[in-house]
């Protein structure tokens, strides 16, 4: 088991009231200019197959840009079928050391996908984040990931998992950004879950042991971004009786004991170009995107503890 993770904060709320000046300069930080030209850099093919080249494009692109506020990066590699990968891990430290808030997107695409949603979407979101969030002291460390391959097994995230029990990394809260940025006029639902109609909502998705880091998001949001919906979703076990609230790198983190969120629009209950050559930029809602983005960067900034 992970050893004691740093708790939530009890009250949310009174946070917010607390800090409300920086907290209101980090959330006006996330640009949806800023993300539209993440985003432009970062759409196209961006498998490990005809796209790799291109993912190794982006890949660049993203340390650049995470090297470029002030932030100290690794890049993390690792082997799988003869090809060399890296995760790209930008480090933020706090005044304590004690633990470590985590913001992580995937940058890979399926073959014969420019994949915008999919996820450069939630690669956008995790810069403006990291770009808010670094011009802040937090108490404890804050580390944004940009993962590999999570669209074929995880094993970016899984080595990165593997190596923070190895350590006895205490981890307080995984922040995962799974396709953030797309908007529809219809939204489905998997069996036993009740969703609104309209796919005008941002889900965020956590396990029991999650459970107050859900609570936080969504509370946080409705006051930092009371435009944005939230509809939030608590699973039992580690998501083992719904396999589709599984299907990012937040589960190898739930596996190994660790909270962790998946914040997503849902992916292909709400968006019909999943996977498709047609998820391109001109399908995406940007402001949606931003108001994503800043509430991740609010719930982040109050678990790692303005300094």
């Amino acid at each position: 088991m992970a050893r004691t993770p740093i708790n939530c904060p009890g009250d949310p709320f009174g946070a917010v009231k607390r800090i409300d000046p920086i907290l209101r300069q980090i959330v006006e930080a996330v640009s949806e200019d800023g993300a539209r030209a993440h985003l432009e850099r970062i759409i196209g093919p961006r498998d490990p197959f005809d796209g790799h080249a291109s993912m190794e494009a982006a890949a660049d692109f993203i340390a650049e840009t995470l090297r470029g506020f002030g932030l100290h990066l690794v890049e993390e590699r690792f082997r799988c079928d003869g090809r060399w990968y890296r995760n790209l891990i930008a480090s933020h430290p706090g005044s304590f050391r004690d633990g470590q808030v985590l913001v992580v997107a995937h940058y890979d695409t399926v073959r014969n996908s420019p994949g915008a949603d999919d996820n450069a979407s939630g690669v956008a979101g995790l810069i403006e984040v990291a770009g808010a969030l670094a011009r802040h002291r937090f108490k404890h460390d804050l580390i944004f990931v940009a993962f590999a391959l999570e669209e074929y097994g995880n094993p970016g995230s899984l080595r990165y998992v593997e190596q923070a029990k190895a350590c006895g990394v205490a981890i307080a809260g995984v922040f995962d950004l799974e396709m953030i940025g797309y908007t529809g006029p219809a939204q489905t639902a998997p069996p036993g879950v009740q969703t609104p109609a309209a796919g005008d909502f941002i889900g965020v998705v956590g396990n029991r042991r999650s459970e107050a880091l859900v609570s936080l998001f969504k509370e946080t949001a409705a006051l930092i971004v009371p435009s944005l919906p939230v509809q939030a979703l608590v699973v039992e076990g580690n998501g083992e009786n719904l396999p589709l609230v599984r299907q990012s790198d937040h589960a190898p983190f739930w596996d190994a004991g660790y909270p962790a969120v998946m914040i997503t629009d849902t992916a292909f209950l709400r968006n019909p170009h999943y996977h498709m050559p047609t998820d391109t930029l001109d399908t995406l809602d940007l402001s949606f995107l931003q108001q994503v983005a800043a509430a991740t960067a609010a719930s982040a900034a109050l678990l790692a503890g303005l300094a």
